[in-house]
């Protein structure tokens, strides 16, 4: 999130670059016109007393076309090259930035052709989140522009067809927004205006594979019966260290539904089971945890409980333990899928761990996490990486990357060191390829000798070793 300023919203040739001729084609339609009448935008969000940051809380563009010309326009809700939203809160306006995601800029070639027609209006659902991190709890207040068509967009559209090229202005809503932590702070008021108090407890720490028990507790405080949908009317929170919603975590509770009446004063409990799935692929660190209780016009949270999501010494040597043994009947081996997520986080651990603690095929595994976890930092992301090795002038091979080479073992000759590699490309999510860089005065003899080295790894490569030359 940016603090905004006066100036007109800039739109950089080196992001529109990678979106030129975006999918919907170049070819403009014999019969088009470049002239366009006004275009309306409203801005709308789902009245509430308030939303929590991480809610997907909507905000939806409505176009309207108040002229008689049909009107041809891209939409886009990805990259916010189109579009840009403004929050203010107080003196302090925050605006959207275009993205320079590659990934996403590819996506924006599939952005679509909308058509207004005359006297109609188009929506198009977005969320507060697409645009803008929020950070701070306060009334805020929420703007947007649109510009129908940049330069490089062009509509493939049929005659009769006016492309809108121009920017739209909506008028500002307004909307309160508390960040997960404040509503938590409000929970013993909201339970008193909803009738509902809600708390949870843990009774064992996180487990790797199993996850977590909570026990809820519903206490109704109201006066009268209350009547509850379990679980649609509840939520789960998982928050991070800086209390902001963890993205793709679980939220749906998992349990078979039934309507819970409660007596005044009365109080049920219900048992929540957070699978370790939940935080398998997330950082080692504290989470946060609590569960909301939201109807359409009743809204309360939890308290929090924390999650330690660590791998204690115990835990990795049970990890490594159910690894060796392999994948069971039908199923994934679980344990070392985890132990490969994080392997660029578990080197101190694994290189403290007792080896005598293992069998035989335990402490392979242990060995071959080891070697893992000294070589995931020169190839970060699954995929493939290429081993680049050069020809000395005497005809030997070097790694030329000289840190990868003292990662391998010391006394390993280059061909046994490549084997080692390969041979646990599996746990670094790796495809491995050789190139082959010759030095000045290398001869021909030399460079086929040395690919003839390479004959017995050439097997556990991706493509044969690849000769680059100057």
């Amino acid at each position: 999130m940016t603090t905004s300023s006066s100036e007109k919203w800039p739109i950089k040739r080196s992001l529109l670059s990678p979106v030129a001729g975006l999918v919907l084609g170049f070819s403009q339609a014999l019969g088009q016109t470049e002239e366009s009448t006004g275009v309306e935008l409203q801005l709308t969000i789902p009245e509430a007393p308030f939303h929590v940051v991480g809610d997907p809380a909507p905000l939806n563009w409505k176009f309207i076309n108040p002229g008689d010309q049909r009107l041809a326009f891209m939409w886009e809700g990805c990259c916010r090259l189109n579009g840009r939203v403004s929050a203010t809160l107080g003196q302090v306006t925050f605006q959207s930035e275009p993205s320079n995601d590659p990934a996403q800029l590819t996506a924006h070639r599939f952005a679509r052709a909308a058509r207004l027609y005359p006297g109609k209006s188009t929506q198009f659902e977005t969320a507060i989140s697409d645009w803008l991190q929020i950070s701070e709890s306060g009334a805020y207040q929420f703007s947007a522009s649109y510009t129908g068509l940049l330069d490089n967009q062009r509509p493939n559209v049929t005659p009769g067809w006016q492309l809108w090229r121009q920017s739209t202005q909506s008028k500002p809503v307004e909307t309160t927004l508390l960040i997960p932590i404040d509503y938590v702070a409000r929970r013993v008021t909201l339970g008193k205006a909803s009738g509902l108090s809600l708390s949870i407890k843990k009774d064992n720490p996180w487990n790797p594979i199993h996850g977590i028990q909570l026990e809820l507790t519903f206490k109704n405080q109201s006066g009268q019966q209350l009547f509850l949908s379990w679980p649609s009317e509840f939520g789960i929170w998982i928050l991070d260290s800086d209390n902001r919603r963890v993205p793709l975590s679980p939220t749906q509770i998992k349990t078979p539904p039934e309507e819970l009446k409660i007596d005044p004063n009365d109080q049920i409990k219900k048992i929540i089971t957070l699978d370790g799935r939940a935080l398998e692929s997330k950082p080692f660190g504290t989470y946060r945890v609590f569960v909301d209780y939201k109807t359409d016009d009743r809204r309360t949270p939890s308290n929090l409980v924390d999650i330690n999501w660590q791998l204690s010494q115990s835990q990795l040597a049970n990890l490594i333990r159910a690894a060796s043994g392999g994948a069971k009947t039908g199923l994934r081996n679980k344990p070392l899928k985890l132990l490969r997520l994080h392997i660029a986080s578990l080197g101190q651990a694994l290189f403290q761990a007792d080896v005598t603690r293992f069998d035989t095929k335990g402490q392979r595994l242990l060995s071959d996490l080891k070697l893992a976890a000294k070589l995931k930092s020169f190839g970060p992301k699954p995929g493939l990486v290429t081993v680049k090795l050069s020809i000395e002038k005497d005809g030997s091979l070097k790694f030329a990357n000289q840190a990868l080479a003292e990662a391998l073992p010391p006394k390993g000759s280059i061909v046994e060191n490549l084997n080692s590699i390969t041979s646990i490309q599996r746990h670094l999510g790796w495809t491995v390829a050789v190139e082959l860089q010759p030095k000045e005065r290398v001869t021909e003899m030399q460079i086929a000798q040395a690919l003839e080295s390479l004959k017995s790894v050439e097997r556990n490569l991706s493509k044969p070793p690849v000769l680059k030359t100057n």
